[in-house]
């Protein structure tokens, strides 16, 4: 787009005019960490997180949380009306029939695809995705060497239609975007760098183990949100400081 504000501002007013919806993918089963999604982090929900920071996007005009028909995430769907979301319920492994069916029901032109085991989604990233998924035209886009755990995926809906028809195999059902990533002939693509302040692909900010749950844990606690999520900048300073120095306990243990 360059670096002229009259094209920019265009831009902006061409993606104010589509329904942008993000789908927060969640469960209670996880074989590692069960029931993680609902695990508490100074009074919120890890769900509750990925929730929040999504609806701070700007262009984010609705969240909506797609969970199984297992009678084991009725608690999800509680605390998603709580917390003032949409729900969809479909099948616990065919993820991409779960994105299809809610797709049909929400009628989304741009959905964000999100997993509710990232409580530190990266929120401006959300703007950057779009707005360069819809100046080329793209069928799916997202950013490289983010932290772990902190990136979404924009995908147009006409897309994940496609990819609902092609994909066969039980991987691509269960992963939803993995078959447009193994088919790049079939869609449109683009893999775009966040800004260098952000790059920090080796840092991991997802809760899928008791380990980074006690990571993430220490982490907000040492810096506690009021009203409104903080930057993942933020986080990521404090989070460079406590690995730093871990590395230098155990080096002095060694």
């Amino acid at each position: 787009m360059g670096n002229d504000p009259r094209v920019k501002q265009a831009m902006m007013d061409i993606v104010k005019l589509k329904f942008v919806v993000a789908f927060l993918q969640a469960r209670m089963g996880s074989t590692r960490l069960p029931g993680k999604v609902l695990m508490p982090i100074q009074g919120q929900s890890i769900l509750e997180r990925a929730i929040r920071r999504l609806q701070a996007s700007s262009i984010v005009d609705a969240v909506a949380v797609l969970t199984t028909c297992l009678a084991q995430d009725d608690v999800i769907v509680e605390e998603s009306h709580r917390l003032g979301t949409w729900v969809h319920r479909g099948p616990e492994q065919d993820v991409l029939t779960r994105f299809y069916e809610a797709s049909e029901k929400f009628h989304p032109d741009i959905i964000i695809r999100a997993t509710a085991d990232n409580p530190l989604i990266e929120i401006d990233s959300i703007e950057r995705i779009v707005t360069t998924l819809c100046s080329e035209n793209l069928d799916l886009c997202m950013e490289n060497e983010l932290p772990y755990g902190t990136a979404t995926e924009a995908i147009t809906a006409e897309a994940l239609t496609r990819v609902h028809l092609r994909a066969k195999k039980n991987h691509h059902r269960e992963h939803v975007t993995l078959y447009m990533k193994e088919h790049p002939e079939e869609f449109v693509l683009s893999l775009i760098d966040p800004p260098n302040c952000l790059r920090y692909p080796q840092i991991r900010l997802t809760v899928d183990t008791p380990a980074d749950f006690a990571f993430m844990n220490q982490l907000i606690q040492q810096l506690p949100e009021r009203d409104d999520p903080l930057p993942l900048s933020e986080y990521l300073a404090l989070a460079q400081s406590i690995l730093n120095e871990r590395d230098c306990k155990e080096l002095a243990v060694f």
